[in-house]
């Protein structure tokens, strides 16, 4: 009877240290009294949650190595701001680690989260590094909401299998780079609300085998909407991709996309582009408006669309050559208002199915003008 008495003493006196050990700490951080965010992070009991509050302009290197920290801006502008470019701004190399309301800059790179880290930022305006804004790398993840990536090399980077979560009315603009940039196996996820505009090279890039999604998105005025290279792209849904300066999507070098739902209009050159083995499957969306083809796939391409409305834009609606495939199905494409023949096959290797009079079981799910050239699986 007594070892039960000890026993449970024992455990409810562990269960009392353990409760202990995890009540979170909070500082405040007053960078004109010449405080600094480095020393508050070596304050403390570091196995607990520590909150800093930010006055002012902080000028430092910010590195977190220690656990469950969060730094909260104070109202009117708590920020961090790095005296120069050899380190990160913040760079954060341990797990569960919070931005909140700051404003920060400059650095190599501003925000540099490790890996197999986990992060996030809410409401964090990040610009002017020397190169990337938010960089993810290793393994390392970093959820972003209602924040603003600018004035950068590109916006967000991810690499070596980085990845990250975009969502809320966060903007990705005005980088030199591209807003988004993927290497090296990494992912994304662009959610409902976010605006990536007026980017130097491409609003999303994607190459090596990385992953990417978007929805509710809006891309425009970036040199190529989406561009994936090598890797998986998913348009799930709802995304305004328009005004870019050369294509809408780009699909290339045996990447694969889904294309679901989208309005692609006034791009540059071509709304949509597959070639080099690529494999589009397009389901629903409205093409128009752009300053060539609506929909090009060209040299060993893979095409299925399915409900696309086609229209208006300066060349054809659809354009297969040098040995690519193209089948509709249901419910119809309808192409209508575009400057050339509606659908255009430019050479004897490539193939269509489900046109009227070309199609393998007789069906027909193409409404448009088809060129001559163009061939059925059985001719």
């Amino acid at each position: 009877m007594t070892r039960k008495y000890l026993l449970a003493a024992a455990l409810l006196a562990a269960g009392a240290v353990s409760s202990a050990s995890a009540e979170p700490i909070a500082y405040t951080v007053d960078c004109a009294k010449g405080q600094t965010i480095g020393a508050a992070l070596a304050r403390g009991d570091a196995r607990k949650p520590l909150t800093l509050y930010v006055r002012g302009t902080c000028s430092e290197y910010v590195h977190v190595t220690r656990d469950e920290v969060t730094l909260v801006g104070i109202a009117p502008g708590g920020a961090v701001k790095a005296p120069g470019n050899e380190a990160p701004a913040i760079h954060i190399q341990a797990d569960r680690v919070f931005l909140q309301d700051l404003d920060v800059s400059g650095g190599s790179m501003v925000v540099v989260v490790g890996g197999p880290f986990l992060a996030s930022m809410t409401r964090v305006v990040v610009h002017h590094p020397a190169s990337g804004a938010a960089v993810v790398v290793r393994q390392g993840e970093l959820g972003i909401d209602s924040c603003t990536l600018m004035n950068a090399g590109n916006g967000l980077q991810l690499g070596r299998g980085g990845s990250s979560r975009v969502i809320g009315a966060t903007e990705i603009r005005d980088n030199a780079g591209s807003g988004i940039y993927l290497s090296g196996n990494s992912t994304v996820v662009v959610g409902n609300g976010t605006k990536i505009l007026n980017n130097g090279q491409h609003g999303i890039q994607l190459e090596d085998g990385s992953q990417g999604g978007a929805s509710g998105t809006e891309i425009a005025g970036n040199r190529s909407g989406v561009v994936a290279t090598l890797s998986t792209l998913n348009l799930s849904g709802g995304n305004n991709i328009h005004d870019n300066r050369e294509q809408g999507v780009v699909v290339q070098a045996g990447a694969e996309a889904l294309v679901t739902n989208n309005s692609i209009v006034a791009n540059g050159a071509n709304g949509v582009i597959g070639y080099m083995g690529a494999g589009l499957v397009l389901r629903g969306n409205d093409i128009a408006g752009n300053g060539q083809t609506g929909v090009y796939c060209r040299a060993d391409c893979t095409l299925q669309i399915s409900g696309a409305n086609i229209h208006h834009n300066a060349h054809h609606a659809v354009l297969v050559m040098l040995g690519s495939r193209a089948f509709f199905g249901a419910p119809v494409t309808t192409a209508t208002g575009n400057g050339w023949e509606d659908l255009w096959c430019g050479d004897s290797e490539t193939s269509v199915d489900g046109v009227d009079g070309l199609s393998v079981d007789g069906g027909d799910f193409f409404d448009g003008s088809v060129s001559a050239s163009c061939t059925g699986f059985n001719d």
